[in-house]
């Protein structure tokens, strides 16, 4: 079984500023920060405004190169999504099936965009925007020529995506 003492669920900006204090602070324990997408942590506020207009390339949306990672002796355990939680014994189960025990853990998870509870909401064309993977859908379909966009959200993401698409 794999284990860390510091295990840190979620490998976005939230994780990843846990992973740089506990290391600039001067821990020196063993730190694992598990997170379901495939990249290392990056920024995502420039996913809806720089990246999506093409002003920004991925590679300067990391929080820091993904290098750094392993030489501050973080490992990253990405496209993996942590199932169940057994505080007592200190164990999360990951969805490969694995256990990994912890010390202390630490939830950096972030939130999901809520999804309309409509019928058809599930439909080819019907974006969310949170990751990478999301924004790079909807530019593969704007360059395959989808004209009739609507936003629905008018928060920072949604106006973001607006003004670009705009």
């Amino acid at each position: 079984m794999k284990q860390a003492d510091v295990v840190i669920v979620g490998a976005g900006h939230g994780g990843a500023q846990c992973a740089l204090a506990l290391r600039s602070n001067g821990f020196s324990g063993t730190v694992a920060m598990i997170g379901r997408e495939s990249e290392p942590p990056y920024e995502r506020p420039p996913l809806s405004k720089e990246y999506f207009a093409r002003e920004k390339t991925f590679d300067r949306l990391y929080i820091r190169p993904p290098a750094f990672w392993g030489e501050k002796d973080v490992a990253l355990i990405l496209s993996t999504e942590v199932i169940a939680i057994d505080p007592a014994a200190k164990q999360l189960t990951l969805s490969d099936g694995s256990a990994f025990a912890y010390g202390k853990l630490v939830w950096a998870t972030g939130g999901d965009p809520r999804t309309l509870p409509i019928p058809g909401s599930d439909l080819a064309g019907i974006h969310a925007v949170r990751t990478r993977a999301d924004v790079d859908q909807l530019m593969a379909e704007l360059d395959a020529g989808s004209k009739n966009i609507v936003v629905i959200g008018g928060g920072y993401i949604g106006l973001e995506a607006a003004a670009v698409l705009t």
